[in-house]
Protein backbone atom coordinates (compact mmCIF):
# COMPACT_ATOMS: atom_id res chain seq x y z
CA UNK A 1 0.00 0.00 0.00
CA UNK A 2 1.47 3.77 -0.98
CA UNK A 3 2.07 5.95 2.07
CA UNK A 4 -0.86 7.52 3.11
CA UNK A 5 -0.21 11.13 4.60
CA UNK A 6 -1.05 12.79 8.59
CA UNK A 7 -3.88 14.76 7.02
CA UNK A 8 -5.84 17.20 9.54
CA UNK A 9 -8.01 20.07 8.94
CA UNK A 10 -7.84 22.87 11.03
CA UNK A 11 -11.52 24.54 11.23
CA UNK A 12 -12.78 27.98 11.96
CA UNK A 13 -9.40 29.98 12.45
CA UNK A 14 -10.50 33.22 13.09
CA UNK A 15 -6.84 34.88 12.04
CA UNK A 16 -5.48 32.58 9.40
CA UNK A 17 -2.11 34.71 8.97
CA UNK A 18 -1.39 34.52 13.18
CA UNK A 19 -2.46 30.87 12.91
CA UNK A 20 -0.09 30.04 10.11
CA UNK A 21 2.86 32.05 11.83
CA UNK A 22 2.55 29.79 14.91
CA UNK A 23 1.91 26.49 13.06
CA UNK A 24 5.24 27.93 11.09
CA UNK A 25 6.90 27.70 14.59
CA UNK A 26 6.03 24.58 15.32
CA UNK A 27 6.76 22.80 12.14
CA UNK A 28 10.28 24.53 12.22
CA UNK A 29 11.27 23.27 15.97
CA UNK A 30 10.12 19.85 15.08
CA UNK A 31 12.63 20.41 12.38
CA UNK A 32 10.47 19.57 9.23
CA UNK A 33 10.23 21.94 5.81
CA UNK A 34 6.88 22.95 4.90
CA UNK A 35 5.26 24.53 1.61
CA UNK A 36 2.46 26.79 2.12
CA UNK A 37 -0.34 26.97 -0.08
CA UNK A 38 -2.59 30.37 0.06
CA UNK A 39 -4.45 32.93 -2.04
CA UNK A 40 -2.11 35.51 -3.22
CA UNK A 41 -2.77 38.03 -0.97
CA UNK A 42 -2.70 36.24 2.15
CA UNK A 43 1.01 34.86 0.68
CA UNK A 44 2.07 38.86 0.73
CA UNK A 45 1.09 39.12 4.35
CA UNK A 46 3.07 35.91 5.47
CA UNK A 47 6.32 36.06 3.17
CA UNK A 48 6.04 40.20 4.72
CA UNK A 49 4.88 38.96 8.74
CA UNK A 50 7.64 36.05 8.54
CA UNK A 51 10.63 38.16 8.42
CA UNK A 52 9.30 40.39 11.70
CA UNK A 53 7.14 38.18 13.40
CA UNK A 54 9.94 37.37 16.29
CA UNK A 55 13.22 38.04 15.49
CA UNK A 56 14.50 35.79 18.07
CA UNK A 57 13.20 32.82 16.10
CA UNK A 58 13.21 33.69 12.37
CA UNK A 59 11.50 31.44 10.52
CA UNK A 60 13.59 31.03 6.74
CA UNK A 61 11.34 30.83 4.22
CA UNK A 62 11.06 31.89 0.84
CA UNK A 63 7.84 32.66 -2.28
CA UNK A 64 7.80 30.03 -4.68
CA UNK A 65 8.66 32.49 -7.52
CA UNK A 66 12.05 33.23 -5.68
CA UNK A 67 15.40 32.05 -8.13
CA UNK A 68 15.84 28.29 -7.84
CA UNK A 69 19.25 28.52 -5.72
CA UNK A 70 17.06 30.20 -2.54
CA UNK A 71 14.16 28.08 -2.80
CA UNK A 72 16.79 25.04 -2.49
CA UNK A 73 17.90 26.76 1.02
CA UNK A 74 14.97 27.72 2.35
CA UNK A 75 13.07 25.25 4.61
CA UNK A 76 9.58 26.78 4.19
CA UNK A 77 8.42 28.22 0.66
CA UNK A 78 5.08 30.10 0.05
CA UNK A 79 3.69 29.72 -2.81
CA UNK A 80 -0.05 31.81 -4.05
CA UNK A 81 -1.48 28.88 -6.26
CA UNK A 82 -1.08 25.03 -5.94
CA UNK A 83 2.22 23.34 -6.35
CA UNK A 84 4.13 20.87 -5.50
CA UNK A 85 7.58 20.87 -3.76
CA UNK A 86 8.98 17.25 -3.75
CA UNK A 87 11.68 18.19 -0.62
CA UNK A 88 8.88 19.19 1.53
CA UNK A 89 7.45 16.92 4.62
CA UNK A 90 4.46 18.74 5.52
CA UNK A 91 1.80 20.66 3.12
CA UNK A 92 0.31 23.68 4.39
CA UNK A 93 -3.46 24.53 2.37
CA UNK A 94 -5.43 27.49 2.87
CA UNK A 95 -6.58 27.67 -0.97
CA UNK A 96 -10.03 27.74 -1.17
CA UNK A 97 -10.28 24.93 -3.76
CA UNK A 98 -12.56 22.28 -4.29
CA UNK A 99 -9.78 19.86 -5.33
CA UNK A 100 -7.40 18.12 -3.06
CA UNK A 101 -3.86 19.60 -3.54
CA UNK A 102 -1.83 18.21 -6.34
CA UNK A 103 0.51 15.06 -5.43
CA UNK A 104 -0.21 15.29 -1.49
CA UNK A 105 -0.05 11.75 -1.38
CA UNK A 106 4.12 13.14 -1.25
CA UNK A 107 4.04 14.87 2.02
CA UNK A 108 4.66 13.06 5.38
CA UNK A 109 1.65 15.87 7.07
CA UNK A 110 -1.48 17.51 4.81
CA UNK A 111 -2.67 20.45 7.00
CA UNK A 112 -6.02 22.02 5.89
CA UNK A 113 -6.62 25.66 7.24
CA UNK A 114 -10.21 26.70 7.01
CA UNK A 115 -11.50 29.73 7.70
CA UNK A 116 -14.55 31.39 8.60
CA UNK A 117 -15.47 32.25 4.72
CA UNK A 118 -18.84 30.57 3.55
CA UNK A 119 -17.25 29.25 0.22
CA UNK A 120 -13.70 28.42 2.08
CA UNK A 121 -15.89 26.59 4.33
CA UNK A 122 -17.82 24.65 1.13
CA UNK A 123 -14.90 24.04 -0.88
CA UNK A 124 -13.21 22.57 2.77
CA UNK A 125 -15.85 19.57 3.04
CA UNK A 126 -15.83 18.62 -0.75
CA UNK A 127 -12.11 18.28 0.18
CA UNK A 128 -12.95 16.54 3.44
CA UNK A 129 -15.41 14.17 1.36
CA UNK A 130 -12.64 13.38 -1.12
CA UNK A 131 -10.11 12.73 1.48
CA UNK A 132 -12.35 10.17 3.55
CA UNK A 133 -13.59 8.57 0.10
CA UNK A 134 -9.67 8.06 -0.70
CA UNK A 135 -9.34 5.84 2.63
CA UNK A 136 -7.72 8.46 5.21
CA UNK A 137 -8.52 9.08 8.49
CA UNK A 138 -8.87 12.62 9.03
CA UNK A 139 -8.06 14.81 12.36
CA UNK A 140 -10.01 17.66 12.81
CA UNK A 141 -9.06 20.86 15.04
CA UNK A 142 -11.58 23.05 16.23
CA UNK A 143 -9.21 26.66 15.98
CA UNK A 144 -12.96 28.32 18.19
CA UNK A 145 -12.91 25.59 20.92
CA UNK A 146 -9.15 25.68 21.07
CA UNK A 147 -9.33 29.46 21.46
CA UNK A 148 -12.34 29.58 24.00
CA UNK A 149 -10.31 26.92 26.09
CA UNK A 150 -6.91 28.91 26.13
Amino acid sequence: MAHQPEVAFHFNVPDPLRYLLRLLRKVRQAGMSALVCAPPELARELDQALWTFAPEDFIAHARWDAEESVRAHSPILIADQAVVWPGAEVLINLLPLSELPPAYVGYRKVIEIVGLDQPGREAARLRWRTYTAQGHSLKRHDAATAAAAA
